[in-house]
């Protein structure tokens, strides 16, 4: 007992000396190694949600392209393969036997021209096979049924826009059979188709 006591004081001291050093290696090892994990994880965090908000970006225009897609393949759905004018004079007869206005007349011109391109004057060409008739229509009848052969061209299964029209003098004078004047009209139109490449053999 009396020799316990004899070293207690540096036994202490040691004990004393041997916790200093562990509280240094603590605080200058230990401490620091676990402030830089939470730094880490903290930003593993941040470049969890940048990599979320970035996937979701992605899955947007991932989403957004597949709908011009789809917009695409419906325009070109659309649209006769070739310019299938032969076609097209058959439907203008159709719509004047349907609209009560007779056809008189029509011209055509096939415009090699990209319309889109030219609408929207980008350098990018979107379609590059879309081609366009330019035609002009001479029809003949009433205010109202003029009004309805144009309503029934746009109808057409294909895609047809009516750009200009007007009307000439007319010929016919109002009357109790005829309450409504026969007149003459001019009706410019575009009719758009998808050209057909020829195929090599």
């Amino acid at each position: 007992m009396e020799q316990f006591n004899k070293y207690r004081s540096p036994i202490v001291l040691g004990v004393l000396i041997l916790f200093l050093i562990l509280f240094a290696f603590y605080m200058l090892g230990v401490q620091p190694t676990n402030k830089e994990i939470s730094a880490q994880n903290a930003e593993i965090s941040q470049l969890e949600k940048e990599a979320e908000i970035l996937q979701a970006k992605i899955n947007e225009l991932k989403s957004n392209a597949a709908s011009v897609d789809s917009e695409q393949q419906e325009l070109l759905a659309a649209l006769p393969k070739g310019d299938e004018s032969e076609g097209l004079i058959i439907d203008l007869r159709g719509v004047s036997t349907s609209s009560e206005a007779r056809l008189r007349d029509v011209s055509f011109i096939l415009d090699e021209a990209n319309p889109i391109q030219q609408m929207t004057g980008s350098a990018e060409v979107l379609f590059p096979t879309v081609k366009q008739i330019k035609m002009t229509a001479v029809i003949e009848g009433t205010y109202t049924g003029i009004r309805q052969w144009m309503e029934e061209l746009q109808k057409l299964p294909r895609i047809v826009n009516v750009d200009s029209f007007n009307f000439q003098q007319s010929y016919e004078e109002r009357s109790a059979n005829t309450p409504e004047s026969i007149l003459t009209a001019n009706v410019a139109f575009t009719a758009f188709y998808e050209a057909v490449t020829p195929t090599s053999n």
